[in-house]
């Protein structure tokens, strides 16, 4: 290994752990907020409306997200929103009332659009070209166990201590992610910078993408927000945290026994298999009485989105130039925002109607239809798409 490689390798990992951290950050807070909200007296819909502005807020940023991280030093600009991004936490415990608590959640979605687009971009940037897409996918995978492991560790302390700890722990863990960052060092060279342009704040080759996963993500945003809800009901408190552990086991097995399905281009198979399990996860939900039922549910549940997720990412990755993905991972991350917070609002309206066991059942339907998309549309896109990019790259690479 020459010193070159050392150093990408250095920092890819530095940017991993960098990721990982600042996603179990932000999806800790998730299952913790509608426990918080309880204990200060808002209940009902009004969770909801808390949990889906900051949903509205990265939606509506993301587009500026884009601009500056390919307008500007993007490693500086990372730096400077999760130092930004550190700080929504503490605000949680010092503004404990309804209307103080959207304007919190607008701000961390402001600032959160700028990271959650960041740290895949420059882990695109230090790879070597022939490695970006196999890299990537691996990197992604910090998108699954953290959303897995950061509801686990806030649950477990927020059951133990207290929610004020848990946004403590919290706030801990996103300033050691800002302290790996720091000893990534990226360079970059000065950038030519544009005006910002509403039409050109989405990168449309990455709709397609962002449009299927908006789908598959709107029964991840009920799940997480309101397993926490759901096990109080069905007393099954003391199975949560053991739920986000099979989540993250389930996670890690899909990694371990499909990489290599990935790595040889089988991906609309991964993509069926991944569906039906989900399909069958959420509709189980209506039978779910029992603690090891919730365990089964979390570890297929971990299953299917430990498939989809990288698998997704790499997509948008793995076409998008250089230049670009700074603006192409803020386009195809709105579906986590937007799908995200549909779940979130659907089931604080839900819980009231149906209640949750249905609600969550009901979801189901957004997988149905993300498939519909994937069959009729995606899978097709996506093939030309890497195929207009690969033979992009090697006109580029004999000019040069």
């Amino acid at each position: 290994m020459n010193k070159n490689e050392k150093i990408w390798n250095r920092r890819f990992v530095l940017l991993f752990i960098t990721n990982l951290l600042v996603l179990a950050a932000f999806y800790a807070s998730i299952p913790i907020i509608p426990v918080y909200c309880g204990e200060i007296g808002i209940t009902g819909s009004k969770v909801g409306i808390v949990l889906t502005a900051m949903s509205v807020a990265t939606i509506l940023f993301r587009p500026v997200a884009g601009y500056l991280l390919d307008n500007f030093n993007r490693y500086t600009v990372y730096i400077i929103f999760l130092a930004l991004f550190c700080l929504s936490f503490p605000a949680f415990i010092a503004f404990p009332l309804f209307g103080a608590l959207i304007i919190v959640r607008l701000y961390m979605g402001a600032v959160y659009s700028v990271c959650g687009s960041a740290t895949m971009t420059l882990a695109s940037d230090v790879l070597p070209p022939q490695k970006i897409t196999q890299g990537i996918n691996r990197f992604a995978f910090t998108i699954s166990i953290g959303m897995a492991l950061g509801p686990f560790v806030g649950i477990q302390v927020q059951n133990n201590m207290s929610s004020k700890a848990s946004f403590w722990t919290v706030f801990a863990i996103s300033v050691a992610a800002l302290i790996c960052v720091l000893g990534a060092r990226v360079k970059y060279p000065k950038v030519k910078r544009k005006k910002f342009s509403i039409k050109e704040s989405i990168y449309r080759p990455a709709l397609p993408f962002m449009f299927n996963m908006m789908f598959l993500m709107i029964p991840y945003g009920a799940v997480i927000a309101y397993s926490s809800i759901l096990a109080q009901i069905k007393n099954l408190t003391s199975y949560l945290p053991y739920f986000y552990i099979c989540l993250v086991v389930g996670m890690l097995v899909s990694k371990l026994s499909t990489q290599k399905m990935i790595d040889g281009g089988r991906h609309k198979i991964l993509v069926y298999a991944s569906l039906v399990i989900l399909i069958l996860t959420m509709t189980s939900y209506l039978f779910l009485t029992t603690g090891v039922h919730m365990l089964i549910a979390g570890f297929f549940f971990g299953l299917g989105y430990g498939i989809l997720q990288p698998l997704f990412q790499s997509f948008v990755t793995g076409t998008t130039p250089a230049p670009q993905r700074g603006l192409a991972n803020a386009t195809y991350l709105l579906s986590y925002d937007i799908g995200i917070g549909i779940g979130s609002l659907l089931m604080g309206c839900l819980q009231e109607a149906i209640g949750l066991s249905n609600g969550f059942a009901l979801t189901a339907i957004a997988y149905v239809i993300g498939g519909i998309i994937y069959i009729f549309y995606v899978d097709r896109y996506y093939n030309k798409q890497k195929s207009e990019y690969i033979k992009n790259s090697e006109i580029k690479a004999a000019a040069n």
